[in-house]
């Protein structure tokens, strides 16, 4: 009886035994069926969100792609009707003679790279305007008529005059000058280097290609003086007498001075030198150069040490009716402004920075006269510079300015300067220009005023006293009359 109850306790052990076998396989079956679905519940919960995620980022792509297309059609209809306005303001200013302002931003140098002050403060938002970084919160625009970027090239910037050249074969005056601080790139930009030529010698190029393709109906005549103004004296640059002393034979150099005259104000005892094509032109503009007045500083290893002015008299006849057209082109590399305390000018170079700053102060005072609607007196008579610019800045021409500038901090103070003086020549009106030009009937009347005076001052003298012997000896009476007759 015992032993068969010992072998049932076993035999219930065994079933107790094997029941939890069972129940724990059942269980860990049951969780590993549960993991298995949680894994694939996390897995499809997984590959739904990369597809929401998906077809989130597609719709907000969708929205960017599709402000982008907004933006650039909205930027594209922008570009389309500031063209459309610039064209109008054109016209405008035209119609004003407001002076055209150009600003160019020359490359960095070596001397403000190692000033440590070699942040580019400047931006362009377009093709005309500028900005300026003045400080971590400043930020000052200037829009002007062009604005070029470092990068610019001599014949894009030239694009810019090209117009301004054929007005000038038109008939109308034309002047312009390069402003901006010392080394800020005016001479590059006016002359420019042999192999990279500048505005002054592009210009010239297109004068008489202009002139040659218009040569089978108007015959023109060109001539061509060059001077400078250093320190508030007048120079004739293809005068080749040495400064300051006698030349051959104990010639003195020239003194000249401006003249207002009838036609404008000149400068008499000036050389002019007809020219008929550019090599004649570059030889001059070589001859010039080398007169000129040119030193170093701290802020340019080739400094102007003047104003040079390089002027063109056009005279066009019009092969088929005699109509005559006469205009004049002033070129002008002024002088850069200079702060003593960045050039550490002394004694020669010092003077030469003084008279450089009263000229330009005293174009400056010119143009804030000008600005001024009800002003009663412009200074001209303040420098020689203005004086002899008085024509073309009274308004009888079409005037270009270039503003040439630096990127760097450095010079961030007379950047400002600069552009500050440019946008105030914008917005000078100095009214429009008249075309030099005179019709057939005048020029024909001319031609018989000239005849006749020519006939009265050569053989006229010896006709008249012929007729008054042959009246005398024909009419004794009429010489007795005459007293009474001169008397009644």
């Amino acid at each position: 009886a015992e032993a068969g109850l010992a072998a049932e306790k076993e035999a219930a052990a065994a079933a107790a035994q094997a029941a939890d076998e069972r129940r724990a396989a059942e269980v860990l079956a049951v969780a590993e069926e549960w993991t298995e679905k949680l894994q694939q519940a996390a897995i499809e919960a997984e590959k739904a969100v990369a597809k929401a995620t998906a077809d989130e980022s597609a719709r907000m792509q969708g929205l960017v792609d599709a402000a982008n297309v907004e933006r650039d059609e909205n930027f594209q209809m922008y570009l389309k009707e500031n063209k459309v306005r610039k064209v109008v303001h054109n016209k405008l200013i035209e119609m004003q003679g407001n002076i055209r302002v150009f600003a160019r931003c020359r490359p960095m140098v070596a001397q403000e790279i190692s000033s440590g002050q070699a942040v580019d403060v400047t931006t362009f938002p377009t093709d005309e305007d500028v900005v300026i970084q003045r400080d971590s919160a400043t930020k000052a625009r200037f829009e002007f008529d062009a604005a070029y970027r470092q990068t610019s090239r001599q014949s894009e910037v030239f694009e810019g005059v090209k117009p301004i050249i054929t007005s000038f074969t038109d008939g109308y005056n034309v002047c312009i000058f390069a402003y901006g601080q010392t080394g800020s790139g005016k001479t590059y930009t006016m002359e420019g280097p042999p192999d990279d030529r500048g505005v002054n010698f592009r210009s010239l190029e297109e004068l008489f290609s202009l002139c040659e393709q218009r040569s089978d109906k108007t015959e023109y005549t060109l001539t061509l003086s060059y001077l400078e103004i250093y320190n508030e004296t007048v120079r004739d640059l293809l005068d080749d007498t040495p400064r300051g002393r006698g030349g051959p034979g104990g010639a003195e150099e020239k003194k000249l001075d401006v003249r207002q005259t009838a036609d404008g104000n000149v400068v008499p005892g000036l050389t002019e030198v007809p020219v008929t094509n550019i090599e004649e032109v570059m030889a001059l503009m070589a001859r010039g150069t080398d007169n000129r007045a040119v030193g170093s500083h701290d802020m340019n290893e080739h400094s102007s040490r003047s104003h040079s002015i390089m002027t063109i008299n056009l005279v066009g006849r019009n092969i088929q009716d005699a109509g005559t057209v006469r205009s004049k082109l002033h070129l002008i590399d002024l002088a850069g402004s200079e702060r003593v305390s960045k050039t550490d000018a002394t004694g020669e170079r010092l003077k030469e920075a003084q008279n450089i700053n009263k000229s330009l102060s005293a174009l400056g005072d010119v143009i804030n006269a000008l600005s001024g609607k009800k002003a009663a007196h412009v200074p001209y008579r303040n420098s020689k510079l203005t004086f002899l610019l008085q024509d073309s800045l009274a308004g009888n021409s079409k005037v270009m300015m270039f503003c040439n500038f630096s990127p760097a901090s450095y010079n961030c103070a007379e950047t400002m300067c600069s552009l500050n003086f440019a946008a105030r020549c914008r917005a000078v009106e100095l009214g429009q220009a008249k075309k030099g030009s005179e019709g057939a009937e005048v020029a024909k009347l001319k031609r018989m005023v000239a005849k006749l005076t020519e006939k009265l001052n050569g053989g006229g003298a010896e006709d008249k006293s012929s007729k008054s012997g042959r009246a005398s000896l024909t009419s004794p009476q009429r010489g007795t009359d005459s007293p009474a007759r001169g008397k009644r």
